[in-house]
C-alpha cells in the first residue's frame, strides 16, 4: 500500500549523492558562514554540511479530489539553509513528489549575508522507485552543488502541495546531516479541523507556540539543535524513536457545506471502503477454478489451506505503487490472469476465493512492524501500510496474507504480530489484534548425539526449525541459487563451524507446510580434541558462531531491531569411552537481558555428557541506553561458549 512521506524523500539525498547531478559549483564562503560553524560543529563535529535554518509553512485550501469531490488541499512552502563543514563537501536537497503531492517550485541559490543570489538550472529528475516495488509514480526532483569549502552557503526553496489533505499524514524533523534550527508551522483556517500528534518528542528541545489572528489558527514547532541521522543495518523503523508530527484533517467545510475527514476510525474505514469498492471484481474465472482447488477435500481446515496455499504457489507478489493503485485493489480477474499482484490484490483475491468456498472471509488493512501506530489511537492513513485477509471460522480468527510464500495457516508472520486490523465488513468494520507468539513457537532446535573416539568426535546432527524460524529459513534457502542449495544445508548440520565435516545430509519434505523443517547427517569434528597424554581437552558447544552480529557498534545511534522473537535450544550428548572421567566441565549458568534469557547447563549420566543451552530473545529491540547492558550480556554468552570440558581417558 502507498506510503509517501516527505521526511523520507529528504534522507534520500544519501543515495542522491550517487548521480551525476552535482553540476554546478558551490560559492564561496561569506562572515556569516564562517560564523555559523562553530555552532555547528557543537551540534555534529562529523559531518560535512548542516542545515543551519529550515522554515517549512503548510497553509490549507479548498480543491477537487477523487470523482471530483471537495476536498482540503495543503500548500507547503519551505526553506532549507545548508551551510558546508568540510573540503569539497557536496550540498544538495531532494524534494519527492507524485500524484498526491505535486511539486510547483524549486529553486536554489547562494548566501551572501542576508541575500540570496539565484543558481538557475534544472532540477535532475531521480526515479525514488524502491528494488521491491514494480511500479512506481514517485519521483525526486534534485539541486544541489559541489566542491564547497567550510563556511559556504547554499538555501533552497520550494513549493508543493497535497491535492487532498487525506494523503498527508507525518512531519519528521530529523535528516542524514545535523541542524541549529527546524521550524515547522501550520497555519490553519476557521474551515477546517485538523489534529496533531506530538509524537516521541521527550529527551528533545521542540518548542511549540500557537497563535489566532485574521481567521486563522498557526501552530509553530521549533526543534533546535538536531543530530544527524545515519543510515545503520538492523535499525528499529524510525517513527518508534524520533520526534514526528502526524497531521489528520477532522472536518472541513467548503461552500457552507460540511465533509468529514478522519476523526474516527469509522471515518477512516468509510474512505478504505471507497477505494476498495472501486475494484470491480468479476468472480467468473474463479467459479471453476475453486472447486477444482477444494476437490477432495474433506475438512474445512483442508479447504481452507488448499485455497490459501494455491495463492502462495501460483501467485507472485509484485508492488504497486502508482497513483491510486497504491490504495485501490487489482481486481480479482487481473491478478488471477496475470498470476502476480500486490499486497491488495493478493488480499482481494483469497478472499474471493474463500467466500466462494463458503467460508466468512473479509478484506482488512494493516500496518507492518514498521509502523507503531494503532487503529483505535490514529485515524490517519500512515497507520497502513499492508493488506491481508481476515477469516472466522469455528470461532477462531485466522490472519491470512496472501504475500507469505511459506506461511502454513494458522501462523502469522512476525512483521504484522500484535498489530490492529482494520476488517472490512460492508457499511460496517471490526478492528482485530494479530496474537504476539511466544518465544517458544519459534523453535531453533539443534539436537546431536556424539561420542569420542580417540581423538576424533563423531555422530550425527539434526536442526529443526519452527514458526518464524521456518520461514526465515525459507525466505533465505528459496533465495539460494539451486547449484549452492545442498551446500547451505550442509553448513547447518555442521553447525557453522569449520572443524566440522558433515555427510549424509537430509532433510524433511520443505513443500510440506504443516511440518517443521528438519535437516540432518553424519558429523566428523577435526581438530576438536587437544590430548595431553591421558588427559583430553574438548569442546562440544558449536552453535553460538552467529553472536557477534548483534553487537552494536560503538559510534551506533540507532536502537538495533533483532526483527524476531525465537527460542535457541541446543541438547549436545557426548558419548564417552569406558571408564573415561570427567575432570572439569563449565559451571551450570543462567542470566538475563530484560526478557531475554540464558540457561546452560552439563549433566553427566554414566559416561555419557549432556549439555542442554536455552537462548532465549523475548524482546528484540535493544535501544542505545541498553547497549552496555546488552553487549555484557552477549559476552557473557560468548565466554561460556570458550569453556573447555578436560576428561582423562584410561
Amino acid at each position: 500500500m502507498k506510503q509517501f512521506y516527505a521526511a523520507v524523500c529528504s534522507l534520500l539525498l544519501l543515495t542522491a549523492t550517487t548521480f551525476s547531478v552535482f553540476g554546478q559549483m558551490a560559492p564561496a564562503p561569506d562572515d556569516e558562514g564562517l560564523a555559523q560553524l562553530g555552532q555547528l560543529k557543537k551540534i555534529s563535529k562529523k559531518a560535512d554540511i548542516a542545515a543551519f535554518r529550515i522554515v517549512k509553512t503548510i497553509r490549507f485550501e479548498p480543491g477537487k479530489g477523487l470523482d471530483k469531490a471537495p476536498v482540503a488541499m495543503a500548500i507547503e512552502d519551505g526553506r532549507i539553509e545548508l551551510t558546508a563543514m568540510e573540503k569539497q563537501a557536496k550540498m544538495g536537497h531532494l524534494i519527492g513528489y507524485n500524484q498526491f503531492v505535486k511539486l510547483d517550485k524549486f529553486a536554489m541559490g547562494a548566501l551572501r549575508g542576508d541575500k540570496l543570489q539565484q543558481i538557475r538550472i534544472q532540477p535532475a529528475r531521480i526515479p525514488l522507485t524502491d528494488d521491491g516495488i514494480f511500479l512506481d509514480d514517485t519521483y525526486g526532483a534534485f539541486l544541489g552543488v559541489e566542491g564547497a569549502q567550510p563556511g559556504s552557503r547554499i538555501a533552497f526553496e520550494y513549493s508543493s502541495f497535497f491535492t487532498d489533505t487525506k494523503y498527508m499524514s507525518r512531519y519528521f524533523f530529523h535528516s542524514f546531516y545535523p541542524q541549529k534550527t527546524h521550524l515547522i508551522e501550520f497555519v490553519v483556517p476557521d474551515w477546517i479541523k485538523i489534529d496533531i500528534k506530538e509524537m516521541n518528542f521527550a529527551g528533545y528541545d521542540i518548542k511549540k507556540t500557537v497563535k489566532k489572528g485574521n481567521g486563522n489558527v498557526t501552530y509553530s514547532y521549533e526543534a533546535i539543535n538536531l543530530k544527524e541521522v545515519k543510515s545503520e543495518p538492523n535499525s528499529l523503523a524510525r517513527p518508534y524513536y524520533l520526534p514526528h508530527i502526524i497531521v489528520t484533517t477532522l472536518s472541513y467545510e467548503i461552500n457552507k457545506i460540511p465533509y468529514s475527514g478522519f476523526a474516527s476510525v469509522g471515518d477512516l474505514y468509510k474512505w478504505y471502503k471507497k477505494l476498495y469498492d472501486k475494484a470491480s471484481n468479476d468472480n467468473a474465472d474463479l467459479k471453476t477454478l475453486v472447486p477444482g482447488i477444494i476437490a477432495g477435500k474433506n475438512s474445512d481446515e483442508e479447504k481452507i489451506k488448499a485455497i490459501y496455499y494455491w495463492v502462495q504457489d501460483n501467485i507472485r507478489y509484485i508492488a504497486y505503487e502508482e497513483g491510486y493503485a497504491g490504495f485501490v485493489p487489482e481486481t480479482v480477474q487481473t491478478v488471477f490472469k496475470n498470476k502476480y499482484g500486490d499486497c491488495k490484490g493478493m488480499a482481494n483475491l483469497v478472499t474471493e476465493m474463500l467466500k466462494l468456498a463458503g467460508f466468512d472471509a473479509h478484506f482488512a488493512w494493516v500496518g507492518t512492524r514498521d509502523i507503531p501506530y494503532d487503529h483505535n489511537e490514529v485515524h490517519s492513513m500512515c497507520v497502513d501500510n499492508h493488506a491481508i485477509c481476515v477469516l472466522y471460522h469455528k470461532g477462531q480468527t485466522y490472519f491470512i496474507d496472501g504475500t507469505e510464500k511459506y506461511a502454513p495457516l494458522g501462523r502469522d508472520a512476525f512483521r504484522i504480530q500484535g498489530k490492529t486490523v482494520l476488517v472490512e465488513q460492508g457499511e460496517n468494520f471490526k478492528v482485530e489484534k494479530v496474537p504476539v507468539a511466544k518465544p517458544e513457537a519459534n523453535l531453533m532446535l539443534t539436537k546431536a548425539n556424539l561420542s569420542l573416539q580417540d581423538n576424533v568426535i563423531k555422530g550425527r546432527v539434526k536442526v529443526v526449525f519452527s514458526g518464524e524460524a521456518r520461514n526465515y529459513f525459507h525466505n533465505l534457502y528459496n533465495s539460494i541459487p539451486a547449484n549452492k542449495k545442498q551446500d547451505f544445508l550442509k553448513s547447518l548440520v555442521e553447525m557453522g563451524d569449520n572443524n566440522i565435516e558433515a555427510s549424509n545430509v537430509k532433510s524433511s519434505d520443505f513443500k510440506n507446510r504443516d511440518i517443521d523443517i528438519s535437516i540432518e547427517g553424519d558429523v566428523e569434528v577435526s581438530n576438536g580434541v587437544t590430548s595431553a597424554g591421558k588427559q583430553k581437552y574438548l569442546g562440544i558447544d558449536f552453535v553460538p558462531t552467529s553472536l557477534s552480529g548483534v553487537l552494536p557498534k560503538d559510534d551506533r545511534q540507532s536502537p538495533f531491531d533483532l526483527d524476531y522473537v525465537v527460542w535457541a535450544k541446543d541438547e549436545i550428548s557426548l558419548t564417552l569411552p569406558a571408564g573415561a572421567v570427567v575432570n572439569a566441565k563449565p559451571a551450570d549458568t543462567k542470566f538475563n537481558f530484560k526478557q531475554n534469557t540464558f540457561a546452560a547447563s552439563y549433566t553427566l549420566q554414566q559416561n555419557t555428557l549432556l549439555l542442554q543451552k536455552d537462548f532465549i530473545i523475548n524482546t528484540p529491540v535493544i535501544y542505545p541506553s541498553d547497549f552496555t547492558d546488552w553487549k555484557t550480556y552477549i559476552n557473557k554468552i560468548k565466554e561460556f561458549n570458550r569453556n573447555k570440558i578436560s576428561v582423562t581417558v584410561q
